[in-house]
């Protein structure tokens, strides 16, 4: 959890230290006065990304040339960690003062797990969007998973850039990673696919609170294998390692010819099934909200359970907006579970625990 933190040149903070509480924090503020900038800093202190944007200058206060943010982390089970990161021409880190020069010495020495507007993206965006929702969730809780998931991603970066130049570099230099890509990818596959059964374990229950109407919500896990299509698959691991393998080879020249690799796990996706009905595809806007606050609900059980700590942050952008009353004590319910809650809204929501911290936010103003 985040006891404090501090923001220079972040966005519209200029100078700013705000103390947060375990348990709820309020963050209470017109539209566009920095509610969701104190969440996005503290997304970015754990993981090192944004979760609005990938240009990390959109993140530098305007006509700044450089932005920090630092931030106290507390558990309840060891000494407190101070860790910041500045970004000038180059990202620098900094764990209790000393530097590291890893992501993966950095991420994750906090646990942050977000309840956004854009988790619409989960149930109706593009692929891309529930890979990464995989593969952030996967890592919070599994160092391994994180070093096959970075020993893969370097290998495919390194495999497309040589496709992309056949004049210069032979088949046998380009083949040469699929080896690696085949070995972390199957590993990368079956993480994927247990963590997609815990989830629809959670999602059914999960069914019957939210949705109340019998149908069942639950997500198809597909893998590009071979032929361009996406498919169930039901593989061990070393069989799943040859399967990948063998499609490297097989689609060589088609991946010659388009300059990058066409199977593996950075192809994979999921579905969101309702009923019977896919809802990428037929789901209302109401619908779809439900079913993605559904999915980081379940996300969220999982990961408390593998840790066996609530020492875990909950990065609430109000999304609570369209859902009845019902289902606003269900969320709030969940959210009292937590280690700590900070919760982004336009007025205290009716309900919400008279304990909690508030802070008023106002144009880059922070009170308390």
């Amino acid at each position: 959890m985040i006891s404090r933190i501090h923001l220079i040149r972040y966005r519209n903070y200029d100078d700013c230290v705000i103390d947060f509480d375990s348990g709820m924090n309020l963050l209470v503020g017109r539209n566009g006065q920095g509610k969701t900038n104190i969440l996005e800093a503290v997304y970015y202190l754990s993981l090192l990304r944004s979760f609005r944007t990938a240009n990390v200058n959109e993140l530098r206060q305007w006509k700044s040339n450089f932005f920090t943010v630092s931030g106290l982390i507390s558990s309840s089970v060891g000494p407190a960690d101070e860790l910041t990161v500045s970004y000038d021409a180059e990202r620098r880190m900094m764990v209790n003062g000393v530097p590291v020069y890893r992501a993966s010495d950095f991420v994750f020495r906090f646990i942050c797990v977000t309840f956004i507007p854009e988790d619409l993206e989960l149930v109706q965006g593009a692929p891309l969007q529930r890979r990464r929702f995989l593969d952030i969730a996967i890592s919070q809780i599994s160092q391994d998973y994180l070093h096959n998931l970075q020993g893969y991603v370097t290998a495919l970066k390194s495999r497309n850039a040589l496709l992309k130049q056949p004049e210069k570099f032979d088949k046998l230099m380009v083949t040469a990673y699929d080896t690696l890509l085949a070995r972390n990818g199957a590993a990368i596959e079956v993480a994927r696919l247990e963590f997609v059964k815990k989830l629809n374990e959670r999602l059914a229950q999960l069914s019957e609170r939210l949705l109340e109407d019998g149908r069942l919500l639950h997500l198809k896990y597909m893998f590009r294998l071979g032929n361009n299509l996406l498919q169930e698959h039901h593989l061990e691991q070393g069989e799943l390692e040859s399967a990948i393998r063998e499609g490297l080879e097989r689609n060589y020249e088609r991946d010659l010819q388009n300059g990058s690799t066409s199977i593996g796990p950075h192809r994979s996706d999921f579905t969101c099934i309702l009923g019977d009905v896919n809802m990428g595809s037929y789901a209302s806007q109401g619908e779809g909200r439900l079913a993605s606050l559904s999915i980081k609900l379940a996300c969220l059980d999982i990961i408390r359970e593998a840790r066996g700590s609530n020492d875990i942050t909950l990065l609430v952008d109000d999304v609570t907006g369209e859902l009845d009353v019902h289902r606003k004590s269900c969320f709030f319910s969940v959210m009292g579970e937590v280690g700590q809650v900070l919760f982004a809204c336009t007025e205290v929501p009716q309900g919400f625990s008279e304990k909690a911290k508030k802070f008023n936010i106002n144009a880059g103003t922070v009170r308390v």
